[in-house]
């Protein structure tokens, strides 16, 4: 391929450098594409990972240098394959792979904004379970808080303090309405 290269003009030299930019242009966008596909699997799969941000940001950054280098590149790379341009022959003339790695930069920008977007919907659904499941133990003791603040009062008449069963008597009662909280929650599937 090197006497290839040699015995024919100079555009064909420009010509099989395009394409080689080109196609090493093309294999890092692809393997960016993919792996933002993986992380998009793993974000639809809900997984508890916490790197899944520092993965989302670290291949932004590859798109934004990918973007950067490409996208001067678009005018004067079209500019080159003109038909009125004389530099390249017709018949050295590569094939427009500018086009496709521009195709596929944009499709990388609405998948990572698509990823940012489910990241936040499943760190927002994440804190919202830990929300409802601090609120449920917090309701199931707030009956009991009352009961222990009634009955911690230091009047002289209380007949429960008089009574010989009267700390048994609390401690059933306390446990019954924690569990009826308990069982009235995961009755209505909120636990």
């Amino acid at each position: 391929d090197v006497l290839k290269i040699r015995s024919r003009q100079t555009d064909y030299l420009l010509s099989v450098l395009l394409n080689s930019i080109m196609g090493n242009y093309i294999s890092t966008i692809s393997s960016i594409d993919d792996a933002l596909e993986d992380l998009e699997e793993e974000l639809l799969t809900i997984t508890s990972g916490d790197d899944i941000g520092i993965q989302i940001q670290a291949l932004r950054r590859q798109y934004m240098l990918m973007k950067k280098s490409i996208l001067p590149l678009k005018e004067q790379y079209i500019k080159l394959l003109r038909a009125e341009n004389l530099l390249i022959h017709k018949v050295n003339r590569v094939n427009d792979h500018l086009q496709f790695v521009l195709q596929t930069i944009e499709i990388c920008r609405e998948t990572l904004s698509s990823l940012v977007d489910l990241y936040i919907s499943n760190n927002d659904l994440r804190m919202n379970d830990i929300m409802k499941r601090l609120t449920i133990v917090s309701t199931i003791f707030i009956p009991l808080t009352f009961l222990v603040g009634v009955w911690g009062m230091n009047y002289k008449w209380m007949p429960e303090l008089e009574w010989q069963y009267g700390y048994l008597f609390a401690w059933i009662v306390m446990a019954i309405i924690g569990i009826i909280v308990y069982l009235y929650f995961r009755k209505k599937k909120w636990y």
